[in-house]
């Protein structure tokens, strides 16, 4: 079965494009926000010792979470897909994302 051809890119407008594994990651993100909230709420579960954190303490450690996301799949970028000569002449270019 040959490998299907899909374009990586879900709606391009101007330099600004939305891939299919931004939204997968966005998703994600928001799924596992909406469950482990629903988690600390859910007070049967928290009977015999009150919940490891408050639902707004989950609200900003998603954020640091989606930041880390973000942060860690573009550092392995250019660890695993960017030459090290490149990257050591030109050091800024790590920070370039939209490349």
């Amino acid at each position: 079965m040959p490998f299907p051809n899909i374009d990586p890119i879900l709606v391009q407008l101007g330099p600004f494009a939305i891939r299919w594994y931004a939204l997968a990651y966005v998703a994600g993100i928001l799924l596992g926000w909406r469950y482990a909230t629903g988690l600390l709420r859910n007070t049967a579960l928290w009977t015999h010792r009150p919940a490891p954190f408050t639902p707004e303490q989950m609200d900003d450690l998603i954020l640091w979470i989606a930041i880390g996301v973000i942060g860690g799949g573009r550092l392995g970028h250019v660890l695993f897909y960017t030459p090290l000569s490149q990257t050591l002449a030109d050091p800024l270019s790590i920070f370039r994302v939209w490349e």
